[in-house]
């Protein structure tokens, strides 16, 4: 069985929270360019685990999130990417919620559509530039130690809670 981005799936059970997102063993300039597919004019920031926005040219390290921005001021589309371990990162789309919430149910369904366009897109381009064994849907993906993995998973339910 597979899902929206040809990836096979283990359906036995999930292991995150988070429904959405993809984790990629891939570099960063890779994240950048898949931004670039999605994102029209946009800006990068780096923040730490507990959100503390870096410097640019920081080093990132595990549990830091490089946040890729649209440059507008409404409800900005967002490609977060979460360095997890090593080279994993978890990635996700979403957009900025307007202060006041949407106007309409309607409007918050289209903006909730566009953000699973955009991962499908992300997911689609790091399949073909990592390939599509370094690429996971989030609720099938299992870290490689036991040890790992509540550190990595509670990275991805905080980063979750935090920009979703």
């Amino acid at each position: 069985m597979g899902n929206q981005y040809g990836i096979a799936m283990d359906e036995r059970r999930d292991t995150t929270d988070s429904k959405e997102g993809i984790i990629v063993d891939t570099s960063l300039e890779i994240l950048r360019k898949a931004a670039k597919k999605v994102l029209y004019e946009f800006c990068e920031k780096i923040f730490d685990m507990d959100g503390e926005e870096l410097p640019e040219g920081s080093e990132i390290r595990t549990g830091d999130t490089v946040l890729f921005e649209e440059n507008i001021q409404n409800c900005p589309a967002r490609i977060i990417a979460v360095r997890i371990i090593r080279n994993y990162w978890y990635v996700n789309a979403t957009s900025e919620t307007p202060k006041g919430g949407y106007p309409s149910g309607r409007d918050a369904m289209k903006a909730a559509e566009m953000d699973e366009k955009n991962l499908r897109i992300l997911g689609r381009f790091l399949v073909a530039e990592a390939g599509a064994d370094h690429v996971r849907d989030v609720r099938n993906w299992k870290p490689d130690l036991k040890g790992e993995a509540v550190d990595v998973l509670g990275l991805i339910g905080t980063a979750t809670k935090r920009w979703s």
